[in-house]
């Protein structure tokens, strides 16, 4: 009898042995999951005829450049869109793609920003590509014509004149 007692406490022994080194393992192996990340989106002013503060907005997402539709547009859109490209605010936005049609997809439609985003990408909106528009409701904006402080202008800025 103090044969099998031995054994079995060599075997409890083991067996917590090997559960405490399967849970270390295990625990080692558990990650805290990070979170999506947003693609960096950039936007530019696009157009003719038009000033250095205003015009389409084209936005570029997954390697593409596309525009946004002017359904439901709004003066807070304009205002994280100007942000974007470097200027304090929005004094306006145009419909009706009065710049000009622009070209590629609509990558955005019903958007609705607050005003305080930092990024097109945080505002709501029917999703990536997900519309119901053409290029004849391309949106634009009128951003103020003061820069941010120490805003470094990594945006294009083209102007496509269709008559030449």
């Amino acid at each position: 009898m103090a044969t099998f007692m031995g054994r079995d406490r060599w075997e409890l022994s083991l067996r917590l042995l090997l559960l405490g080194l399967w849970l270390l393992v295990v625990s080692a192996q558990q990650t805290t999951p990070v979170p999506p990340q947003r693609e960096k989106v950039a936007v530019r002013l696009s157009g003719y005829p038009r000033k250095h503060n205003e015009g389409r907005v084209e936005v570029l997402y997954e390697g593409e450049w596309g525009t946004i539709c002017d359904d439901d547009f709004k003066l807070e859109n304009a205002v994280v869109l100007c942000r974007m490209l470097g200027f304090t605010t929005a004094v306006g936005w145009t419909h009706s793609a009065k710049y000009g049609k622009g070209t590629g997809r609509v990558w955005l439609d019903n958007l609705d920003c607050r005003g305080t985003e930092k990024d097109v990408s945080e505002c709501k909106s029917l999703g990536w590509g997900q519309t119901d528009c053409t290029h004849e409701e391309d949106a634009g904006v009128i951003c103020k014509d003061e820069r941010i402080p120490g805003f470094v202008d990594s945006n294009v800025i083209s102007v496509l004149n269709p008559n030449h």
